[in-house]
């Protein structure tokens, strides 16, 4: 009998290492690109357990429709390229949520309602301690506790968020203190102010994180959130994913985590708006793995995912722990003034215009003085000299996303 050919061999880690560098490289900046990882190929829907790298686009597009240059490889040095749907937005501004985890809230902890005094509402994450002063700080996201280039260290931090009723006036628990949004994470900290009592258990569990790792391909999660409460997932894939913000798009590194039944049968939510700043957990050692910063925005129960960004970069890169820090040997620190923090490049009026859907033909009929970083902070600015009339503008730069209204008085 002749012997039956031998399967190819499966490609090992370190040259699927080398492919999904290669595919960030040539493919990570088109424009239908929201994603690429290192994850489970599917077949049919199905996972199956082979590990290669996906490209993940926003809309799957027929190949007959695409020409030659716009067709991605089926493979590359012999590893398969799997190429999935997977349009992903921030997870804040929730509508739904359950109702205990959106109230004033006395301890603070992990998995419920928080935002900047300007943001909707998200969720706390953990209770963590600055290394260099000990102090007691909450986790969440940038989009949650900043929300804008216009924040700044020492915004109000209110609980229960913006969006679920908290005032600046009576629900402050803190400052913003740090924060980062970039390849490492989407992060920020507040620095509690002692006012309530602190709780690191995460709501409706007795889970308390106290130590992190790298997560896994095919390690089960789970997160508390505002919105969808306690939820489980498996970590799906691996890599860089493209998310748009207010503040413009970046490419942010973590894991993709998906329903833990192929299908997604029983159509089980796994995230939602408002969840973000969730910390992500392994349910079975309590081990602290990542920090959720985005879902799927398409309904269907197949598309349900979610994103968390690597939890041990974001503690190196705000420099904080999930332990108390022992400070009492350390010399006292001096009081000095905060260090200004870079700021992305402020908009131009024009591009504030526009994104609030002015007509090109309404701005021609303005002349439209320089405006400059200073300006654009204040609560206002009037224009007037316009070309056949006159013409009225007023900004208000530090509500989340920018609002503009424009009166036109044309002549």
């Amino acid at each position: 009998m002749p012997d039956e050919p031998a399967s190819p061999a499966k490609p090992d880690r370190r040259k699927i290492q080398e492919v999904y560098e290669k595919v960030v490289k040539t493919f990570g900046q088109r424009a239908n690109v929201t994603g690429i990882d290192i994850g489970y190929k599917y077949d049919g829907g199905v996972r199956t357990d082979q590990v290669t790298v996906r490209i993940h686009v926003r809309e799957k597009v027929p190949t007959e429709a695409l020409t030659e240059a716009e067709t991605f490889p089926k493979e590359i040095d012999g590893v398969a390229i799997d190429v999935i749907q997977g349009h992903y937005s921030p997870s804040a501004n929730g509508i739904l949520s359950l109702l205990s985890r959106r109230h004033r809230r006395d301890p603070i902890q992990p998995g419920i309602s928080v935002s900047h005094s300007l943001v909707s509402a998200g969720t706390i994450g953990a209770v963590v301690f600055d290394r260099a002063t000990g102090a007691p700080c909450i986790l969440s996201n940038w989009h949650v506790l900043a929300g804008s280039v216009f924040a700044q260290v020492g915004d109000a931090i209110l609980q229960p968020g913006r969006f679920d009723g908290g005032r600046r006036e009576t629900d402050t628990i803190g400052h913003l203190e740090r924060m980062h949004l970039g390849r490492r994470g989407d992060a920020a900290i507040a620095v509690l102010n002692g006012e309530r009592q602190i709780s690191r258990i995460h709501d409706d569990t007795t889970v308390e994180v106290q130590t992190a790792r790298r997560a896994g391909l095919g390690d089960t999660v789970a997160k508390s959130g505002r919105t969808t409460g306690v939820t489980n997932g498996v970590v799906d894939g691996m890599g860089r994913y493209r998310i748009t913000y207010s503040v413009g798009t970046h490419e942010i590194e973590g894991f993709l985590i998906r329903a833990t039944t192929d299908g997604n049968p029983d159509n089980m939510e796994i995230s939602g708006a408002g969840d973000s700043g969730s910390l992500w957990y392994d349910p079975t050692t309590q081990e602290g793995l990542g920090l959720h910063f985005a879902g799927e925005s398409d309904p269907a129960p197949t598309a349900e995912y979610a994103l968390a960004c690597h939890l041990d970069a974001v503690l190196d890169e705000l420099n904080i722990s999930l332990e108390p820090v022992d400070v009492t040997d350390a010399p006292a620190p001096q009081p000095t003034p905060p260090e200004p923090q870079p700021e992305p490049s402020a908009p131009s009026l024009l591009d504030l215009l526009r994104g609030a859907g002015v007509t090109e033909e309404m701005i021609s009929n303005i002349d439209l003085p320089e405006i400059g970083d200073a300006a654009l902070r204040e609560r206002g600015v009037r224009i007037t000299g316009g070309k056949t009339g006159p013409v009225q503008i007023a900004i208000d730069p530090r509500l989340a996303r920018g609002e503009i209204r424009l009166l036109l008085d044309m002549e």
